[in-house]
C-alpha cells in the first residue's frame, strides 16, 4: 500500500516533548481529595475519624511534594548536599518560576485550604475532646504545636488572612510564647515600619480584634513605646462593644498563658479528671461575668472545686467607666423576659446543648453598643458603631510597605478613598488659623435667622392666647447643651427635646426597628388587632410604668469582685458553695441599688436553675441563725427577696401576652408556694419591734400572692387592698421603692390606692370594652361624660383636691362617675388614648366629622402631655427614647389625619371646638413643634459639616436613619400647617384680640415657607404646606405685597414665576407640577392686575409672560356655548357690512352697538378680568416687536392674537380696548400682505377691502365704546389718543392708492325697491366721499392731538389732510361740503407744527435726518404758487423761516415764476444734500417733474429730466432702487414704482432712447409683482418700445395689407429668398435689427398682455422686408428646387410652402365647414401665415450683435404708409453706445433674480459698457440659451392659439386709436396721448403719496 507525505505537515524534530497532563489530572484528585476531607470535618464530631483519614489521604497526594509546594523555610531546612550550587540556583529559579507560572491557578488555592482546614481540624478535635474530658498538659501542647505547624504553612501561600493570623497568636498565647502571638497579631494589624504614618481606622471586624487583643498583650507587658504607635491610637481611643468583644477569643476552650506576667507552672496533684478543679477565666472584672459562668455550669454541676481567673485591675477612669453599666434599652427588657421564660422552661431538663461547662471562657450576655466618641474640631457627638458586613474582603497581606517604597494610599472596602488624618490636619492648618466655630455660625446663620422669626412671630400670636409653650429658638438651643440642670420644670420641658437630639446621633438598627415596625393603630388601640388592648391597658393601669431615676444607685458590678475570687480560690469550693456565695453576696443590693436588666436575668436564672439547693440552703441558714440576732435579718431580708422575686417570675410568665407552656407555668406555680409558705413561716417567727419594712413588703407581696388567682373574686381582692391600703396609712412610713421588680415597684398607699381604684372600676370598663361596637350612641352616651368632665360637670374645678371634693358634693355626680374620673386623671396614657379612639370610632361611624376631629386633638394633646409627665422624665433612658419613638409614631398618624379634616372641612370641622379646648391643642402643637424642631437643628448641623455621621448602613443614604429624619420632616411640616388652623380659628373667635388677622396670617405663612425653604422641606408631607398656603393666600387676597407671599408658592409648586415682588426666587428642591384650572382660575385676577402694571413691551421680556402663557395651556380651549356663537356671528356679519357714513359720526357718540347677550361659562370669570384680551395683547406685541425681513411664519402670532381677542369680545363687547386691539390686527394683517409684494394688490383685491372694512369697523366700535365705558386716566387718555391716531390713518390711506377708496364702495350691498317702473336695486346708503374721509381723518388726528400734542406724525398727517381737502373740495357736488373747505393757513400751520416737533434724525438711523416734513412743507408750498394760491415771494419767506431752509434761511426775492422755479430747485437741492443716503426718492421726483413740463415737452427738458432720474433712482442699466422709508405707508412703494416707470418711459420716448427703454422692460417684465396695476405697467411699456421700434426702422403702419392681394406662390417664393437674406449674418440693416427685437419682445411678452400690437409691428416689418428687401434678392434655382421636392430634400422652409398648393385637398385650398362640405380658401396671405413665416424665419437667424441705429432728434409724426424705406447702404447713425445698440429684450420673467444679484448683474453691465467684445459674446450665449429654452414653448403658442393669430379687422374700419392708444399721438394725429385715467394719476403724481 503505497504512502505519502502531505506537504503542509511538517515532522516535529523532538517528539519525545509531548504535552504533560499529568499535573493537573493530580490537582483534580487532590481536590477531590480535599471536599471529601472538608465535607466529613463539617458534619461534627461523630465523623472526626473518618476525617482524621480522609486528611491523612489528602497530604499524600503528590502535589505536596512538588517545588513549587514547598516553603522557602522547609528548603532551607533540608541536607546541604540536596541544595543547589550558585551556579544552578538562578537556574533552579528560572524553572520554579516557569512551573510556577504553567501550574494551574488552582495548586495555590489548594496548598492554602489543605493546611488551614487542617490546622482548624486539630483544634476541633481538641475541642471535642475537652467536652468530654480534660486533656493532659503535654497532649494539649502537642496538638497546639501541630495546628500552628499547618497554620504558618497556610500563611506562607497566603500572608493576607488576618483571621488566620489571629488563630495562630491565640495558639501562640495557648503555648505561652509572647513572641509568636505579639508577631502574629503585628501582622493582623499591619504594622507598618514608618513612624510618620498617620492613624487608621481598623479596615475590617478580623484586624479589629487583632488591634485590641494586641493592645492588652502589650499592656500586660507595658509597652508604652509600641503603645504610642499612630496605628495603635484607634483602639486606645475607642472601646469595643460588649456585644463584639465577647467573640475577640477564636479559641475561648484553651488556655492563655500571656494574661498575666505570672507562669503558669502545670500542676501534677490530680491525676483522676473528675477531682481535677475547673479554673474560669473572666474577661471582665464583674458581677455579672462571673453569674454567666457560673449560669452556663449549672446545667452540668459536676466540678468539685471551682477556681477563678480575672483580668487585672483597671485605671480609675476606666474603671469608673465599666463600673456604670448602661442602662437597659426596651428592646432587651422584652429580650430579658423571654430569655427568663426560655430559662424556666429549661429548669426540669438541665441537659445542656453543649458541654462546656469547665471552659475557661466568659460567655455575656447581649447589651447595648456603647457610644463611640465621635471627636470633629467642634462637636462631639456619640454615636454607635453600626456593625460591619458579615462578608468583608480581606486586604492584601503587606508587611512592610514604607521599606519596599511604595506608598499607602488607604482605602475602605467600599472603594472610597479615606484621607489620613495627617493628610486632614494638614488641610486644617494650611494658611491662616481660622476659628472653625465662627466658619459654622456664619454658615448657620440663615437656618437662626429664619428659625428666629419663627419661634418670636408664632409665640407673639400664641401669647395673646395666653400659650407659652412654644419658648424661643435660643432657649431651644440652650436646652440641647450638654450642660446638666438641676431645674425640674426644665427637666420636665426639655427631657423629650433632648432624647429626641441623642436618638438622632444614636441611631442604629433596634431604633429603626421600633419605628417602622410601630403600627400607629396599636399604639393608640384603634386597631382590629388590638381589641383586648384597652382591657390590657385598664388591667395594667394599677402597675407602675417603666423604670424610674430614683437617688437609687446603679449597681456596682465590679465591687467586690476580687475579694470574692480571692476567697473562692483559697478555699475549696464545689459548683453548689460558689453559687450559694455568689447569690449572698448579689442578692443583699436588691433594694439599695437598681440592677441592669441582664443582672436581673442572671440572679432569675441562678435561683431557678439552683432553686433546690437555695431553699434548703436558706433553711439551714436560718435555723442556724435562729439565736443569731445580727444574722438572722439578713436571712430574711433574703428569704423575702427571693419570695417576691419569684412573685415577679410567675406574674411575667402568666401575663395575656407570654407563651410558656402550661408545664413550665406549672412548676413555677409550685415553686412560687413553696416560697410564699417558706417566707409565712419566717415572718411568723420575727419579733414585732423588728423592721416594718419587711413587714409591709411581705403583707404586699402576699396580698399580690393571694388575689393572682383567677379563682378569686373581685370583692375579696377589694378588700385586702383596702385592708392593706389602711394598714400603709396608718403605719405612716415612707414608701418603699423595689425597682428591681417590675410588679410591685413601689409600696405606698397611692400604689394600693391604685389597686383599689382598679378593682372599683373594673365593672365599668369591662363592660365598656365589651360593648358592641354596632351601637355608637350607647358608647358614645357613656365615654362622654368619663373623658371630657368639663362638659359633664362644668362647676367642677379640678385644679384642686378640696374643691373637687366639695362640688362633687354638691353637684349631684354619681359615685361611680367621679371614681372613673378619679382613676382616669391617675391612669396611664395608653388607657386614656384607647377611650379616646373608641369614642372617635363612634362618632366616625355616625358621620359626626367634627368630633373625630375633636378626638384628633384630644389624642395629641395626650401624647404631648405626656412626653412632660413624671413618669416620662422620670423613666430610664432606653425605655424612654423607646417610648418617644412609638408616641413619634402615633403622633404622625394623628396629624395626618387631623390636618386632613381640618383643610378638606375647614367649615364644620370647628363648630364644638370652643376657647378652651382651641388653647390646649395650641400649646400642645407648640410643645410638639418644639420637639421636632430639634431634628432640623440637628440636620442643620450635618448640613453644614459641624456634625459628622458614622459611617455605617444605618447612616447610609439609603438607610433607616434618612427614613427617619425625613419622616420628623414631614411631621414638623405637619404640625406648623395644623398650628396655623388653629391659630386662624382662634382669630375668628377672638376678634378684639388680633387687630390685623389676614396680615397676621400671611405671615406666619410666609415665616414658616421661608425656614421650611431654607432647608427644602417644603416638598414634605406631599407638598401640604405649600397647597395650604396657596388656597390661603388666593383667599387673602387683598393683603399687601400679595405677589412677595404666593410668588415663592408657585415657584416650588408649578415651578411658575410671577417676576415681580420684593424678594428674589430660592430654590427649595421642590418637584413641580402641572398647573392646573382651578388654581389658575383662582389666581388669575391677582395676575391679570400685576401683568396690566407692566407696559405690554416690558412685559414681553419678563418672566410673567412664561407664567401667563402657562396659565392659557392650563385653562385649555374654551368650549364654545350658544350664547357665545350667537354673539360671534353677530360680530363677524357685522365686520362684513359696508361702511355707512352716519356710523362713523354716531360712533363720536356712543351710539354704535352690536347686538350680543350675556355669556355665563366656567371661563366667564377669567373674561370679566380681561384675561383673553391680556393673551391676545401679548401675542399681538410680541408680533410687533419681529423685526419682519420677509413674508413668513411671524403672521402665526397675529393670528393667535386676533383669535384672542375675538374670543375676549364673545363674553363681552364693552371693552373699548379689545375692539381697539382687533382693528390693530387687521391693520397689520392688510400690511403684511401688501408690504412684500403686489400680488393681493393687482389680483386679490376682495380680500383687502374685506380687512379693511373690519378695521374700520373695529375702529368705529371701539370709539363708540369707548365714548361709553372709557374712564378719566392719564393711561386711557394716552390709549385713545394712540387709537384717534390710527383710525386716521386707516381712514386715509384707504383714500388713497393702491386702496383707491374701495372699502367704501358699496356696489356690493344693494337692496331692492320698487317704484312707479317696477322692481330696481338701490345701494343701501350713500358712499363716503374722498373729502368727507379726508375731512373725518383730520378729527381724528385733532383729537389725537389733545392728548398728545407732541406728536409730529399727528401733525403731519392732519396737514396733509387738510391739504388734500382744501384741494379736491371743488370737485364735491354737494354745494354744502364745499363750504367747509379748510383754508391753506390751516394746512401750512399743520407741517409748520410737523416740522417744530420732529425728531432731528430718522428713528431707524442717528444719523439720517428726518425730511418728510420739511419736503411736504417745500412741495405744497410750491403747488400753490403754481396754483397761485399763493405768491412767490409769500413763498419763499415762509421756507426760509423752516430749519433746513437754503442760505442758512437768508432773505430771498422772488419777482417771477422763473426766479421761482430756480429758487424751489435750489431748495429741494439743498433737501437732497441733506439726504446723503438718499432715502427720500420723492425729492428727485419732484426736480424730475419741475424741470419737465408737460404741458410743453421736449428733448432739452425730457433728458435734464431722464438724467435727475438715473442719477438716483434709474441707474444707467435701467435697475430701479426706490426705497422704503420709515414713515412710507404700506402698499405706497408699488405705487410709486408704478408712477416712476410711467414718468420715465414718458421720458425715454421722447429722448429716443431704445437702448435705456429696451433695459428697462426687462426690468419690468423681471419685477411684475413691484407694481401697482402691472398689466397697465406693462402694456404702457411694450407700445412705448413697440413704438420706438417703429420710428427708428422707419415701419409704416398697416402696411402688410400688400398680403391681401398676393398669391401663395409669390409669398412663399419672397419668404424664402427672405430666410437666405436674414440668416446671413454679414448683412445688417436697422429692419433687421428692428425684426430681430420685436420678436424678442414677443417672446418676453409670453401672455403678460394681448399681442395684438406686436403682431402688427411684426407683419408690418415682414411686408416692408417683402416690399423693400425681398423683391432685390434673386430667384432660387428651379431645378434643384424640384430635385428637392422629388428626394424629399432641402430645406424645410422652402419645401413646405411648395407642397402645399399641391393636390385639391392642400390646406391651402380647402377647408372644412361644421357639415364637413369643402369651401374654397379666398385669395391673398392671412394674418395667420404671415406670422407664423416670420417666426420661422426669426427663429433661423444667427445670434449676432447688431449694428446701433441711427441717431436723430425725436420725430414729431409717424412715416407716412406709402413711404419705402432705403436701402441699407446709406451710413449708419446712431446716438446709443455699442453695447445698448447690441442688447437684446430677453424673456425673464421665469426665472427672476433677487436684488443683491440684480445689483451685481448691473454692476456686470456697466463693466461691459466698457468692453464691447466682451458684452457682445456674453449677450450671444445668453440670447442662445434664452432662445432654446423658450422655442418651443412659443412654437406651442402660436400654433394653439387660433384667436390670437385669426385674421384680424380690416384696418379701414377699424379705428387704430383704440387699438394702439397713444400711438397716433406721437405720430402727429392728435395732442393727447393718455387717457383721462392717466391724467388724473399724472396729477397724482403731482401730489404726494403719502
Amino acid at each position: 500500500m503505497s504512502t505519502f507525505t502531505a506537504l503542509n505537515i511538517f515532522p516535529d524534530e523532538n517528539p519525545d516533548d509531548e504535552i504533560d497532563n499529568t499535573k493537573e489530572l493530580q490537582i483534580e484528585e487532590a481536590l477531590k481529595l480535599y471536599q471529601v476531607a472538608l465535607k466529613l470535618h463539617s458534619q461534627g464530631p461523630e465523623h472526626y475519624t473518618e476525617a482524621a483519614e480522609a486528611y491523612t489521604n489528602l497530604f499524600k497526594s503528590d502535589i505536596f511534594k512538588y517545588p513549587e509546594s514547598q516553603t522557602e523555610f522547609l528548603r532551607l531546612d533540608k541536607p546541604p548536599e540536596v541544595e543547589f550550587t550558585e551556579a544552578s540556583h538562578a537556574l533552579a529559579l528560572d524553572i520554579a518560576a516557569a512551573v510556577a507560572e504553567a501550574s494551574p491557578s488552582t495548586l495555590p488555592q489548594i496548598l492554602y485550604l489543605s493546611y488551614k482546614n487542617h490546622g482548624q481540624f486539630i483544634l476541633d478535635c481538641v475541642k471535642g475532646s475537652l467536652r468530654l474530658e480534660p486533656l493532659p498538659d503535654g497532649a494539649l501542647d502537642y496538638q497546639a504545636k501541630a495546628a500552628i505547624d499547618n497554620f504558618s504553612i497556610a500563611l506562607a501561600s497566603d500572608e493576607s488572612d488576618t483571621e488566620l493570623w489571629r488563630r495562630a497568636a491565640r495558639l501562640g498565647s495557648m503555648l505561652g510564647s509572647r513572641r509568636i502571638a505579639r508577631y502574629c497579631l503585628e501582622a493582623a494589624v499591619e504594622v507598618d515600619d514608618d513612624p510618620t504614618v498617620a492613624e487608621v481606622d481598623p479596615m475590617s471586624l478580623e484586624e479589629g480584634f487583632s488591634g485590641e487583643q494586641l493592645k492588652q498583650q502589650l499592656e500586660v507587658l507595658s509597652d508604652e513605646i509600641s503603645l504610642s504607635h499612630p496605628v495603635m491610637a484607634p483602639y486606645l481611643k475607642k472601646k469595643m462593644p460588649k456585644f463584639l468583644s465577647k467573640s475577640i477569643d477564636p479559641y475561648p476552650f484553651l488556655p492563655d498563658a500571656t494574661k498575666s506576667l505570672q507562669i503558669v507552672r502545670p500542676q501534677t496533684n490530680f491525676t483522676e479528671a473528675g477531682t481535677a478543679p475547673i479554673l474560669l477565666n473572666l474577661d471582665h472584672r464583674s458581677w455579672l461575668a462571673l453569674g454567666e459562668k457560673l449560669c452556663d455550669m449549672s446545667r452540668e454541676p459536676t466540678a468539685s472545686r471551682i477556681l477563678f481567673r480575672i483580668p487585672p485591675p483597671v485605671p480609675n477612669a476606666q474603671e469608673e467607666t465599666v463600673s456604670q453599666p448602661d442602662p437597659p434599652s426596651q428592646a432587651h427588657l422584652a429580650e430579658a423576659e423571654d430569655q427568663i421564660m426560655k430559662d424556666i422552661g429549661t429548669t426540669e431538663s438541665p441537659a445542656a446543648e453543649s458541654g462546656e461547662a469547665a471552659v475557661a471562657t466568659p460567655i455575656t450576655s447581649k447589651s447595648d453598643e456603647p457610644a463611640v466618641e465621635i471627636v470633629t474640631t467642634t462637636t462631639t457627638v456619640p454615636v454607635s458603631d453600626g456593625r460591619r458586613p458579615s462578608s468583608v474582603s480581606l486586604p492584601t497581606r503587606k508587611r512592610s510597605q514604607s521599606a519596599a517604597g511604595i506608598r499607602e494610599t488607604p482605602e475602605d472596602e467600599n472603594g472610597a478613598q479615606k484621607r489620613s488624618k495627617r493628610i486632614r490636619n494638614r488641610d486644617n492648618t494650611e494658611g491662616a488659623v481660622v476659628d472653625p466655630a465662627t466658619i459654622f455660625a456664619e454658615q448657620l446663620k440663615p437656618f437662626v435667622l429664619a428659625d428666629e422669626n419663627v419661634f418670636s412671630f408664632v409665640s407673639s400670636l400664641l401669647e395673646k392666647l395666653d400659650v407659652n409653650d412654644l419658648g424661643t429658638l435660643p432657649g431651644l438651643q440652650a436646652a440641647l447643651e450638654p450642660e446638666n440642670t438641676t431645674d425640674r420644670s426644665e427637666i420636665v420641658a426639655n427631657t423629650a427635646v433632648r432624647d429626641l437630639r441623642d436618638i438622632l446621633r444614636t441611631w442604629d438598627d433596634p431604633k429603626a426597628s421600633t419605628f417602622v415596625n410601630g403600627n400607629a393603630a396599636d399604639i393608640l388601640g384603634s386597631s382590629a388587632s388590638s381589641a383586648n388592648a384597652g382591657l390590657a391597658a385598664f388591667l395594667d393601669q394599677a402597675k407602675t410604668g417603666p423604670q424610674r431615676l430614683t437617688n437609687i444607685p446603679w449597681f456596682a458590678d465590679a465591687d467586690g469582685i476580687s475579694e470574692f475570687t480571692d476567697k473562692v480560690n483559697s478555699e475549696w469550693m464545689p459548683f453548689e458553695d460558689v453559687v450559694w456565695e455568689w447569690l449572698c453576696a448579689v442578692l443583699p443590693t436588691y433594694h439599695g441599688t437598681l440592677w441592669t436588666e441582664q443582672m436581673k436575668v442572671m440572679v432569675v436564672r441562678i435561683i431557678t436553675y439552683n432553686d433546690a439547693e437555695i431553699f434548703t440552703r436558706l433553711q439551714l441558714e436560718l435555723e442556724h441563725s435562729a439565736r443569731d440576732t445580727d444574722k438572722l435579718p439578713h436571712w430574711q431580708d433574703m428569704a423575702e427577696t427571693l419570695f417576691e422575686l419569684h412573685i415577679d417570675i410567675y406574674s411575667r410568665i402568666t401575663n395575656p401576652t407570654s407563651a410558656v407552656p402550661f408545664e413550665t407555668r406549672l412548676l413555677t406555680k409550685e415553686r412560687l408556694d413553696r416560697w410564699a409558705d417558706f417566707a409565712a413561716d419566717v415572718i411568723r417567727t420575727r419579733k414585732e419591734d423588728q423592721d416594718e419594712a419587711l413587714s409591709s413588703r411581705y403583707l404586699w407581696a402576699s396580698v399580690f400572692y393571694a388575689t393572682m388567682a383567677d379563682s378569686v373574686s373581685r370583692e375579696h381582692k377589694v378588700l385586702c387592698w383596702s385592708d392593706l391600703q389602711a394598714l400603709l396609712q396608718e403605719s405612716g412610713q415612707p414608701a418603699i421603692e423595689l425597682q428591681n421588680n417590675a410588679v410591685m415597684p413601689e409600696i405606698s398607699v397611692e400604689a394600693a390606692e391604685r389597686e383599689v381604684s382598679r378593682l372599683t372600676t373594673m365593672d365599668f370598663f369591662f363592660n365598656l370594652f365589651q360593648t358592641d361596637r354596632s351601637d355608637p350612641a350607647a358608647i358614645i352616651e357613656t365615654l362622654e361624660p368619663v373623658l371630657d368632665p368639663e362638659s359633664a360637670c362644668e362647676s367642677m374645678e379640678p385644679d384642686t383636691e378640696d374643691g373637687a371634693t366639695a362640688s362633687e358634693a354638691t353637684d349631684g355626680t354619681p359615685a361611680a362617675l367621679r371614681d372613673m374620673w378619679k382613676f382616669l386623671k391617675s391612669g396611664s396614657t395608653s388607657l386614656r388614648l384607647f377611650l379616646w379612639q373608641r369614642l372617635r370610632e363612634a362618632y366616625l361611624s355616625i358621620g359626626y366629622n367634627t368630633k373625630v376631629f375633636s378626638c384628633h386633638l384630644k389624642s395629641i394633646e395626650i401624647i404631648v402631655a405626656d412626653l412632660r409627665t413624671g413618669d416620662y422624665v422620670d423613666s430610664a433612658d432606653d425605655p424612654r427614647k423607646h417610648k418617644l419613638l412609638l408616641w413619634l409614631k402615633a403622633l404622625d398618624d394623628l396629624l395626618v389625619k387631623a390636618l386632613t379634616i381640618a383643610l378638606n372641612d375647614a367649615t364644620t370641622c370647628f363648630e364644638i371646638i370652643d376657647e378652651r379646648h382651641i388653647k390646649s391643642t395650641c400649646a400642645a402643637l407648640a410643645q410638639l413643634a418644639r420637639v421636632l424642631h430639634t431634628a432640623a437643628i440637628f440636620d442643620d448641623e450635618i448640613r453644614v459639616g459641624m456634625t459628622q455621621l458614622p459611617q455605617n448602613a444605618a447612616y447610609a443614604p439609603h438607610g433607616s436613619f434618612n427614613s427617619f429624619i425625613n419622616k420628623l420632616r414631614e411631621m414638623q411640616v405637619r404640625t406648623w400647617a395644623l398650628q396655623y388652623t388653629m391659630i386662624k380659628e382662634a382669630m375668628s373667635q377672638n376678634i378684639e384680640i388680633f387687630l390685623t388677622p389676614d396680615n397676621d396670617l400671611a405671615d406666619y405663612l410666609a415665616l414658616v415657607h421661608f425656614s421650611l425653604g431654607l432647608r427644602k422641606c417644603c416638598k414634605a408631607s406631599n407638598k401640604i404646606f405649600l397647597k395650604m398656603m396657596k388656597v390661603e393666600m388666593i383667599r387673602l387676597k387683598h393683603v399687601e405685597r400679595w405677589e412677595d407671599y404666593l410668588g415663592q408658592v408657585l415657584y416650588d409648586l408649578y415651578g411658575v414665576r410671577l417676576g415681580v415682588g420684593t424678594y428674589l426666587l430660592e430654590e427649595h428642591g421642590c418637584p413641580t407640577e402641572q398647573l392646573d384650572r382651578r388654581t389658575v382660575l383662582n389666581i388669575a385676577d391677582q395676575i391679570i392686575i400685576i401683568a396690566n402694571r407692566m407696559p405690554i413691551k416690558d412685559l414681553l421680556k419678563h418672566e410673567l409672560r412664561g407664567t401667563l402663557e402657562r396659565m392659557q395651556t392650563a385653562v385649555g380651549p374654551t368650549k364654545s356655548s350658544p350664547q357665545m356663537q350667537h354673539n360671534l356671528r353677530n360680530y363677524t356679519e357685522y365686520l362684513k357690512t359696508s361702511i355707512r357714513p352716519s356710523d362713523l359720526y354716531r360712533a363720536w357718540k356712543g351710539q354704535v352697538q352690536v347686538d350680543s347677550l350675556p355669556v355665563v361659562t366656567p371661563e366667564s370669570p377669567l373674561a370679566d378680568k380681561n384675561w383673553y384680551f391680556l393673551m391676545g395683547m401679548i401675542n399681538l406685541a410680541k408680533f410687533r416687536a419681529q423685526k419682519r425681513l420677509g413674508p413668513g411664519s411671524q403672521t402665526d402670532d397675529l393670528r393667535v392674537a386676533a383669535t384672542f381677542l375675538r374670543l375676549q369680545l364673545q363674553f363681552s363687547g364693552d371693552f373699548w380696548e379689545t375692539w381697539y386691539r382687533l382693528a390693530q390686527c387687521f391693520d397689520h394683517e392688510l400690511e403684511e400682505e401688501i408690504l412684500w409684494s403686489a400680488d393681493k394688490i393687482n389680483n386679490h383685491r376682495p380680500d383687502l377691502v374685506r380687512l379693511q372694512r373690519s378695521s374700520i369697523h373695529c375702529y368705529v366700535m371701539a370709539l363708540s365704546t369707548a365714548f361709553r365705558t372709557a374712564d378719566d386716566s392719564f393711561e386711557t387718555a394716552e390709549k385713545l389718543s394712540e387709537m384717534y391716531f390710527d383710525f386716521g390713518m386707516r381712514i386715509y390711506s384707504a383714500s388713497r392708492e393702491p386702496f383707491g377708496m374701495e372699502a367704501f364702495y358699496v356696489d356690493e350691498f344693494e337692496k331692492h325697491m320698487s317704484g312707479s317702473e317696477g322692481m330696481y336695486k338701490k345701494s343701501l346708503h350713500e358712499e363716503l366721499s374722498r373729502y368727507r374721509a379726508w375731512n373725518y381723518a383730520s378729527a381724528l388726528f385733532k383729537e389725537s392731538l389733545r392728548d398728545r400734542p407732541s406728536n409730529w406724525m399727528a401733525h403731519y398727517m392732519k396737514g396733509k389732510c387738510l391739504w388734500k381737502a382744501y384741494r379736491n373740495a371743488n370737485d364735491e357736488y354737494d354745494p354744502r361740503i364745499k363750504t367747509t373747505r379748510p383754508t391753506m393757513e390751516a394746512a401750512l400751520n399743520a407741517f409748520i407744527k410737523a416740522i417744530e416737533h420732529a425728531p432731528k434724525n430718522n428713528s431707524s438711523s442717528r444719523s439720517e435726518p428726518l425730511l418728510e416734513p420739511h419736503y411736504k412743507l417745500v412741495s405744497v408750498v410750491h403747488k400753490l404758487v403754481l396754483m397761485q394760491s399763493m405768491s412767490p415771494q409769500a413763498g419763499a419767506d415762509l421756507l426760509q423761516k423752516q430749519p433746513l431752509a437754503p442760505d442758512k434761511g437768508a432773505p430771498v426775492v422772488i419777482e417771477n415764476a422763473e426766479e421761482w422755479q430756480a429758487y424751489i430747485l435750489r431748495n429741494l437741492h439743498h433737501l437732497r444734500v441733506t439726504d446723503k443716503q438718499h432715502w427720500n426718492h420723492r425729492i428727485v421726483v419732484r426736480v424730475a417733474h419741475i424741470l419737465y413740463d408737460e404741458a410743453n415737452p421736449n428733448f432739452d427738458m425730457a433728458n435734464a429730466a431722464r438724467s435727475e432720474l438715473r442719477d438716483s433712482i434709474f441707474t444707467k442699466t435701467m435697475h430701479i432702487q426706490v426705497w422704503k422709508s420709515d414713515a412710507e405707508r404700506p402698499g405706497r412703494h408699488c405705487v410709486y414704482m408704478e408712477r416712476y416707470v410711467k414718468f420715465m418711459v414718458k421720458l425715454l420716448v421722447i429722448t429716443n432712447d431704445k437702448a435705456s427703454l429696451e433695459m428697462l422692460v426687462k426690468r419690468v417684465r423681471k419685477k411684475n409683482n413691484d407694481f401697482h396695476r402691472f398689466d397697465k405697467v406693462w402694456a404702457d411699456c411694450c407700445l412705448a418700445y413697440v413704438r420706438l421700434i417703429r420710428r427708428q426702422a422707419e415701419i409704416p403702419a398697416s402696411i402688410d395689407d400688400t398680403f391681401k392681394s398676393e398669391s401663395h406662390d409669390d409669398f412663399e417664393n419672397l419668404s424664402t429668398r427672405l430666410d437666405k437674406w436674414l440668416e446671413d449674418p454679414r448683412i445688417a440693416q436697422p429692419i433687421k435689427d428692428a425684426f430681430k427685437e420685436v420678436n424678442d419682445l414677443k417672446k418676453l411678452n409670453g401672455t403678460a398682455m394681448k399681442s395684438t400690437p406686436i403682431d402688427d409691428l411684426i407683419s408690418d416689418i415682414w411686408a416692408t422686408l417683402h416690399i423693400q428687401i425681398a423683391k432685390t434678392l434673386p430667384d432660387p434655382d428651379q431645378n434643384s428646387l424640384a430635385n428637392a421636392q422629388l428626394d424629399g430634400t432641402g430645406e424645410s422652409a422652402t419645401s413646405m410652402p411648395s407642397m402645399r398648393h399641391m393636390g385639391p385637398m392642400s390646406l391651402n385650398n380647402l377647408v372644412m365647414d361644421m357639415n364637413g362640405t369643402q369651401i374654397p380658401v379666398p385669395s391673398g396671405i392671412s394674418r395667420r401665415e404671415v406670422l407664423k413665416r416670420a417666426e420661422q424665419a426669426y427663429s433661423r437667424m444667427p445670434d449676432i450683435p447688431r449694428p446701433a441705429p441711427p441717431p436723430a432728434r425725436p420725430r414729431l409724426s409717424e412715416p407716412s404708409p406709402s413711404l419705402i424705406l432705403g436701402s441699407n447702404d446709406g451710413p449708419p447713425k446712431q446716438r446709443r453706445s455699442a453695447s445698448a445698440a447690441t442688447s437684446t429684450p430677453q424673456n425673464e420673467a421665469s426665472n427672476q433674480a433677487d436684488e443683491d444679484e440684480q445689483e451685481q448683474e448691473d454692476e456686470q453691465e456697466d463693466d461691459q459698457e466698457e468692453h464691447p467684445d466682451q458684452q457682445l459674446e456674453h449677450e450671444q450665449a445668453a440670447q442662445k440659451q434664452l432662445e432654446a429654452e423658450h422655442e418651443a414653448e412659443a412654437q406651442a403658442e402660436v400654433e394653439n392659439d387660433e384667436s390670437d393669430l385669426s385674421d384680424p379687422p380690416d384696418m379701414d374700419d377699424f379705428d387704430p386709436s383704440t387699438l394702439f392708444p397713444g400711438m397716433i399721438g406721437l405720430g402727429g394725429e392728435g395732442d393727447g396721448g393718455e387717457s383721462d385715467e392717466e391724467d388724473e394719476e399724472g396729477e397724482e403724481e403731482e401730489e404726494d403719496g403719502e
